[in-house]
């Protein structure tokens, strides 16, 4: 299994559990054209009695897993549902470290319990403190005593602890979906062996695979002396001093959140700039912000060489520039090592049934089929694109292709997305990168590329967050090809352009709308619209013009 690298050759922290004691375990309306219900179902031989357990049998109850499960029986009438999750618990794995094996799940998923919901109200919770500095310059009298740990800490437990049961005592049962708690593996294309507390053993005519991702490992010395950020979203107490090893979207928010808090935060990277993936500009724009705007301190271009746990029994991170130079970050209370994520295949048993592995991901096809046939696979274990919202969707796409009569596929290039740094971006097409090797003829409008721009929020306060819009126009058919903002309620924002792109909109389009005003909103359609102004870069026949 792919998982195996996690655990091999890491070391058990040497602290106690004491500071996660959290591990807490438990056993626990639209209509579309249907198929007729003889297309549906497993079947009987054998005088009535059904071939299979489950006519659909899901493994992974995250938000793609419950999709499914719920409205295959809601929507689509499958006669008989199932899936399994591990048991709940705050955290995936049973240590404090990120080389720990991942042992616990829930219902809900990594989204609910140890993801996107909880991490958004970290980031609310962070960014209080930005908002009220900034109600000073308002006339508010504000004096902020600081932060409640504990506080923070105790709703969030309760708030992933209300939504897992929810959906496990209420929305399953309701939907008529049997949950069963236990890792699930694959014994054949068929059957489905799943393990404690359950201990059972069951039948499905097609099953789906949704056991999302888990963080990955990079082997180094002292790796177990690292936590993933399951743990961050559990320390008992915000930490002085942090590490983060790596500068993707989950590096980059927790850096920007804990920077908010107070903390010294150091950001190791390998390459040039944070964000692999993302839009160039933007790249340069929140690296500029992270430095600057909170205080995170930026180590581009430097691998980490080892982690070492001093005598005081803090946390030395060593590490070396793409020079060759060597140095090291003393006396850190955390090191999170966000270097990336990969599926969560451990002992699923693909190969007992199978189904083949595409690098660190299940492969399928565009209608989410692996290379069994009654086997299908969503979410962020095939990596097309780990978000929430597309599980979902994947989840969608599924029931319609194998039990509606509307058989489509996801289009991962109009997805809008938002990254929750401080200030956080909001996108949706094409980056600037891609868009110029598919089109030979683009015209790049952008504003607050070179600073200095900050919305009109934060002209009476003392705050330095500044803001970053692009819009990227297909000059042929003046279809918009990606828009781009940085700045604040860039996610809000970006959801409604994002159906715009869906739909197709045009650069003319975008002239033709009034704006809304005032508003940060406004700047995306007045850029290229009514504003006139002209665009920062040209591109013709793939070569940039240079006027």
């Amino acid at each position: 299994s792919t998982m195996m690298s996690k655990t091999v050759g890491c070391m058990r922290r040497h602290r106690s559990l004491g500071k996660f004691p959290f591990i807490a375990r438990t056993d626990v309306s639209l209509r579309w054209p249907l198929r007729p219900l003889g297309q549906m179902s497993a079947g009987t031989s054998d005088g009535g009695k059904a071939e299979y357990d489950f006519d659909l049998f899901v493994i992974g109850c995250g938000s793609g897993g419950m999709r499914a499960t719920r409205f295959a029986r809601k929507i689509f009438n499958v006669p008989r549902v199932g899936t399994c999750d591990m048991p709940f618990s705050q955290l995936s794995v049973a240590g404090p470290s990120i080389c720990d094996k991942n042992t616990f799940g829930g219902v809900g998923g990594t989204c609910v319990i140890r993801g996107c919901v909880p991490k958004k109200y970290f980031w609310y919770a962070s960014h209080f403190g930005h908002e009220l500095e900034n109600a000073k310059g308002y006339g508010w009298d504000v004096e902020v005593k600081g932060h409640n740990w504990q506080t923070l800490l105790t709703k969030k437990r309760a708030e992933t602890e209300r939504l897992h049961k929810s959906q496990v005592e209420r929305r399953m049962p309701t939907a008529g979906v049997e949950v069963i708690t236990g890792r699930g593996r694959l014994l054949d294309a068929h059957t489905i062996q799943i393990s404690n507390p359950a201990n059972r053993t069951v039948t499905a005519k097609t099953i789906l695979i949704a056991t999302g991702t888990t963080a990955s490992v990079i082997d180094i010395p002292g790796k177990e002396y690292c936590i993933s950020s399951d743990h961050i979203l559990e320390l008992q107490k915000c930490p002085k001093k942090l590490a983060v090893v790596g500068a993707g979207y989950i590096a980059c928010e927790f850096a920007c959140m804990f920077a908010a808090w107070g903390a010294e935060v150091n950001l190791i990277y390998r390459k040039d700039l944070p964000l692999r993936g993302f839009d160039g500009d933007c790249r340069r724009f929140l690296a500029r912000q992270m430095e600057r705007t909170n205080g995170v301190s930026m180590h581009s271009e430097t691998e980490p060489v080892r982690v070492e746990k001093q005598q005081n029994g803090l946390y030395a991170v060593h590490m070396k520039t793409k020079n060759g130079t060597e140095s090291m970050i003393a006396d850190c209370d955390e090191v999170l090592m966000a270097t990336g994520r990969h599926a969560n295949v451990l002992e699923l048993g693909l190969e007992n049934a199978g189904v083949e592995m595409a690098g660190n991901r299940i492969k399928v096809d565009k209608h989410s089929k692996t290379s069994q046939d009654n086997i299908y696979a969503i979410g962020d274990v095939t990596d097309r694109m780990q978000l929430t919202p597309v599980a979902i969707q994947e989840a969608m796409a599924f029931l319609h292709t194998v039990y509606g009569t509307k058989r489509y596929s996801i289009d991962y290039e109009t997805v809008a997305s938002a990254v929750f740094t401080q200030p956080p971006m909001g996108t949706c097409g094409l980056t600037e990168e891609v868009a110029v090797k598919r089109y030979p003829n683009i015209d790049v409008f952008v504003d607050g590329d070179g600073g200095g721009w900050q919305a009109e929020f934060f002209n009476f306060t003392d705050s330095k967050e500044e803001l970053l819009v692009k819009v990227i126009i297909n000059t042929d058919d003046d279809k918009v090809l990606g828009i781009h903002i940085v700045g604040k309620d860039a996610g809000e924002i970006m959801q409604g352009f994002g159906v715009a792109i869906k739909c197709g909109v045009t650069k003319q389009q975008l002239f033709d709308t009034v704006a809304i005003h005032p508003t940060i909103a406004e700047e995306i359609v007045c850029i290229p619209g009514i504003d006139m102004m002209p665009a920062k870069r040209k591109y013709r026949n793939y070569m940039l013009v240079v006027e």
